[in-house]
């Protein structure tokens, strides 16, 4: 009864303008842009206490392309709806574009817009193909799609030096001045994985939300409203693709040597894996899954022989315990204080 009158006075106070803030969804009642500001200058000075050698500095480098990728995923499976097991090789066309645009038309980033749009259109092309699939049909498509491009790839010695891989790579620069270290190349993946951040909390916080949210859950019903699912669901899946090909650029690189072997079919289910850990109802879920796939054997090197049965008892505890991953664990925790409280 409490409840109910609070709401009520809520309502009144929304309906006289005094208090627009209690009927606002979620995401418009948190404070999305001074957490991603407080998160990247947090992040900017990490490799101070955690980096410094080449080791360590190449692990949070890693971070941050998987972070990338990941949150790709995140904008075609989680707010897309559409499953996808072509990650892999949508990562392996951005590096392969980048470097061989680079090579020939002006450095590194021509290559990396390059790699946007080729990932894009490769992800416009595999969902404007499988449109009519159902999610599950889909996923099998893509696996399928996926599959055909590693083999192009393996084949096609002029573009990815098949076997013997590339190792004529151009390296970054801002502003003229030459990022030749890892080190270094970490603050532009920063900034890159921080503007792709910024983007999906424009989006969260747009109208456009509100249409994809009832487009993914309500495609027929939203038709009949005046929408166009299939048009809002396609340019998610290619902005989330543009993203993976950014990844892929970010790596090819960030490293000194390519090969075919970089790109393991694994890849796809290791990014699902981070989505899945960190959160898939957060942008800071691939983040957080990113980091934790990333750092976890290492911290668990000291325990080799138990390093596998290790990781995945955490893992599944995770899922179960805490279905909404590490970045729902708070909402869970104060769903069992309240629990606790009531009796």
């Amino acid at each position: 009864m409490r409840d109910r009158r609070t709401r009520w006075r809520q309502v009144e106070a929304w309906l006289s303008g005094s208090d627009p803030r209690p009927l606002a969804p979620p995401v418009y009642r948190g404070r999305q842009w001074p957490t991603l500001i407080a998160v990247f200058v947090a992040a900017w000075f990490v490799p101070d206490v955690f980096g410094g050698d080449l080791y360590h500095d190449q692990l949070l480098d890693n971070a941050l392309i998987y972070s990338v990728v990941a949150l790709g995923f995140f904008w075609c499976f989680s707010l897309g709806g559409q499953f996808t097991f072509a990650t892999v090789s949508v990562y392996a066309t951005g590096s392969y574009v980048s470097l061989w645009v680079s090579q020939r038309y002006g450095g590194f980033w021509v290559g990396f817009v390059a790699a946007i749009v080729a990932a894009g259109l490769l992800g416009a092309a595999m969902r404007l193909l499988f449109a009519r699939l159902s999610v599950l049909y889909f996923a099998i498509a893509t696996f399928g799609v996926g599959g055909l491009l590693l083999i192009v790839f393996r084949n096609w010695i002029q573009f990815t030096g098949g076997n013997q891989g590339i190792s004529k790579i151009a390296l970054p620069s801002v502003f003229g001045h030459q990022l030749n270290t890892i080190h270094k190349q970490y603050y532009l993946m920063l900034c890159v994985l921080a503007a792709l951040l910024a983007a999906t909390i424009a989006l969260l916080r747009s109208p456009a939300m509100r249409d994809l949210t009832f487009s993914r859950d309500n495609g027929p019903v939203a038709a009949t409203a005046g929408l166009r699912p299939q048009h809002l669901i396609l340019v998610v899946f290619v902005v989330g693709s543009a993203m993976m090909g950014a990844s892929g650029s970010l790596f090819a690189h960030n490293a000194t040597y390519v090969s075919l072997e970089s790109f393991d079919p694994n890849i796809s289910l290791t990014v699902l894996l981070m989505v899945l850990l960190g959160g898939m109802e957060s942008i800071y879920g691939p983040v957080i899954g990113a980091v934790v796939v990333v750092y976890l054997p290492e911290i668990l090197r000291s325990w080799k022989s138990w390093q596998d049965v290790i990781y995945a008892t955490l893992v599944l505890l995770i899922v179960i315990a805490f279905p909404g991953g590490i970045a729902g664990t708070r909402q869970v925790a104060r769903r069992w204080i309240a629990r606790a409280r009531s009796h």
